[in-house]
């Protein structure tokens, strides 16, 4: 196994930063950790971080909104679970709140019913609508926007 070399100097430190950056954005507290486990010196991350900030190459707030935009639309997943994957991501939670702010909530409703569709293929057992609402709560919907879709299938949207 190869030994990582220790970042000692600023310029090895921003080096290494902006080799990161290059692959995929990062969050502020991504980037420090990451540089952390590089070995690189509290004084020169925060000199680096000053560096990307300064020159736009990290921005928590454009890379909540990213991100929250991906989960929703590429992942398919609910408010609570994107809520949670930002927050790991250390960002704020006025800056999660603007993020979730700017998603289309709409298309969430009508993606959700899609996926419980999909999910449930027809098959209304009791033990498959809970495979199904465990699921759909693990991946972040409502419990109640869970039901509401189930019933809609189930019943045509007539019991409620």
């Amino acid at each position: 196994m190869r030994q990582q070399k220790t970042l000692e100097t600023y310029e090895e430190v921003k080096e290494k930063a902006l080799r990161l950056l290059e692959f995929r954005a990062h969050s502020e507290k991504e980037l420090k950790d990451k540089l952390l486990r590089c070995g690189a010196s509290g004084e020169n991350i925060e000199r680096t971080l000053d560096f990307c900030r300064r020159y736009g190459f990290v921005n928590d707030a454009e890379y909540a909104k990213a991100k929250a935009r991906d989960l929703l639309n590429l992942k398919k997943l609910g408010l609570r679970r994107i809520c949670g994957e930002l927050k790991n991501k250390g960002i704020s939670d006025e800056l999660i709140s603007e993020a979730i702010y700017e998603l289309d909530l709409d298309s969430m409703e009508d993606t959700l019913n899609k996926l419980v569709r999909g999910k449930l293929r027809d098959d209304f057992s009791d033990k498959n609508i809970n495979k199904c609402i465990r699921y759909f709560l693990y991946r972040g919907y409502d419990l109640r926007d869970i039901r509401s879709c189930i019933n809609d299938i189930v019943y045509g949207g007539l019991s409620d």
